[in-house]
């Protein structure tokens, strides 16, 4: 009995874990959760059940709201709704079990090493590992809680949202090393004394960083108008909506004053060669020296594939035939099917698949007022991959994003009031806009569309479920930070470096730190 309200309380500590994230972020419930789940890991006879406890709980409470898109949408029975979400937790909590495994079975608990130094490797390890692995899930990741942590967010800039994660946990493994040895009767003074010193270290690093530039002005601030339609995804595709849709969104584009205007991903679903040339002539005349960006589909007649895009609408070019970002990264069961799974895409009644993936990161280039501002975009799901975005400077920060925009359609997964996908995917467009020192323009379908500047603050937010414009100044930054320069590749040498510490301390006879 005993162990089984342990592993229930492994479970309390997940769902708590998975409140860190939204609604609103909060780093210390994340590393308070780690601490309670590192000391659990000392008294239960099975730590891996306790950690399958906690992580399916994490991601169970956390991406819940993908019942929306399956059930509500989709039109799939509860039943199995809920066992496709339980599946992929499952999926992604045998990671974080490979790792615990792998720290119980090689490295000697209640240690020094074992906390701070192995323990972190490998959760940060299998971070990695779930955001890289078959096209990667890295939704969730534990940075993303420390947007407004003051010890760490200024680590965003330097080694990224893994870079976090990784000192989170180090901080967590330095608390449960703590309260262990003040349970204990004779205390190692040595250990506790190193211990304390590391954090301070880190506490004062951490709040150095924070007050750290990386990025300079370029030009004038252009305006941005941010589109968010609020169209129902259950009406979405019906032909009447499309059509009506379709006068709507040009209309509003032909009134625009902004020398951007941002609509979200897919606000037209269909190919870009079918909407009608007389609606379109208009819109080219009224632009000027304005731009429209409007998510819609893509066409290559050559290749015969179609592509989720976003289309680059100006005065100057043609604009039947526009400029476009095609999707890069597409998301697995929405855009693309995994091999042996159209039959459970086939039970959805959703226009799903077949999406043909983008090569080319280069961002457009808006030029009004005598000036050029470069305008990266991503859509939806790649907003996640910092590690993707920051290719659009392989030509250096003359030729990249001087602002970044991501369109997104979040109606899928309930309105604000049911789901924390939105807050979710918002402050990870802030995680971006910190890791890249850029703005960040995110427009969405149906909230929360929203400006960030370059320090991850959100300066204007659009009221959620509801069909709004807003127009903003934003500042374009150029300037390179050190994650824009070497991405992921520190934090996968730290730890490497740390796990190979962590082998030769164990190994080390008489080593007891």
């Amino acid at each position: 009995m005993k162990n089984v309200a342990l592993y229930i309380l492994a479970g309390l500590l997940g769902g708590l874990y998975a409140l860190s994230f939204a609604p609103v972020p909060s780093g210390m419930l994340q590393v308070s959760c780690l601490t309670g789940l590192l000391l659990l890991l000392s008294v239960v006879d099975k730590p891996v059940r306790a950690v399958w406890a906690f992580t399916v709980m994490w991601f169970c409470a956390g991406l819940y709201w993908l019942h929306f898109s399956m059930h509500d949408v989709g039109g799939l029975p509860i039943w199995m709704s809920v066992f496709a979400i339980v599946l992929l937790s499952l999926y992604l909590s045998s990671f974080y079990v490979l790792a615990v495994y792998m720290w119980r079975r090689f490295f000697v608990q209640r240690q020094l090493s074992s906390d701070l130094l192995a323990f972190p490797a490998l959760w940060t390890a299998a971070e990695l590992a779930r955001g890289y692995l078959f096209g990667g899930f890295p939704w969730l990741a534990s940075g993303y809680a420390h947007i407004d942590n003051p010890i760490l967010r200024g680590w965003f800039a330097i080694f990224g949202v893994y870079g976090v994660g990784f000192l989170a946990v180090v901080f967590a493994g330095g608390m449960a090393f703590v309260a262990r040895q003040l349970f204990k009767k004779q205390r190692d003074t040595k250990a506790l004394m190193l211990t304390a010193v590391s954090m301070l270290v880190m506490l004062g690093l951490g709040w150095a960083a924070r007050g750290l530039s990386w990025g300079e002005k370029s030009g004038a601030p252009i305006s941005v108008s941010i589109v968010q339609p609020n169209v129902s995804q259950t009406i979405k595709f019906d032909e009447a909506e499309i059509i009506k849709n379709t006068h709507r969104f040009i209309d509003q584009s032909i009134k625009s004053n902004a020398q951007l205007t941002v609509f979200p991903e897919t606000a037209l679903p269909y190919p870009w060669t079918m909407v009608p040339e007389p609606m379109l002539e208009p819109l080219q005349a009224a632009l000027k020296d304005r731009v429209v960006l409007m998510g819609g589909v893509g066409v290559d007649a050559a290749k015969g594939e179609f592509y989720n895009s976003g289309m680059w609408l100006s005065g100057q070019g043609d604009i039947f035939n526009p400029p476009r970002y095609d999707k890069i990264h597409l998301l697995p069961f929405g855009e693309m099917v995994p091999w042996g799974f159209n039959w459970f895409i086939k039970m959805m009644n959703i226009p799903l698949g077949g999406y043909g993936y983008g090569v080319s990161r280069q961002p457009f280039e808006l030029k009004t007022n005598g000036q050029t501002t470069r305008v990266g975009v991503n859509i939806c799901y790649e907003n996640e991959f910092g590690e993707e975005l920051i290719k659009a400077w392989a030509q250096g920060d003359a030729q990249a994003p001087n602002i970044w925009v991501n369109m997104t359609n979040l109606g899928w997964f309930g309105s604000v009031n049911q789901s924390t996908a939105q807050q979710q995917h918002l402050y990870m467009s802030r995680a971006r806009a910190l890791e890249m020192a850029r703005p960040v323009i995110v427009a969405t379908n149906t909230g929360l569309s929203a400006y960030i500047d370059a320090a991850g603050t959100v300066l204007n937010q659009l009221p959620a479920d509801e069909a709004s414009q807003s127009t903003v100044q934003v500042q374009g930054m150029t300037g390179l930070t050190p994650y824009v320069g070497w991405g992921n590749a520190p934090v996968l040498g730290f730890i490497s470096f740390l796990f190979g510490l962590s082998v030769f301390l164990r190994h080390r006879q008489g080593m007891d730190i």
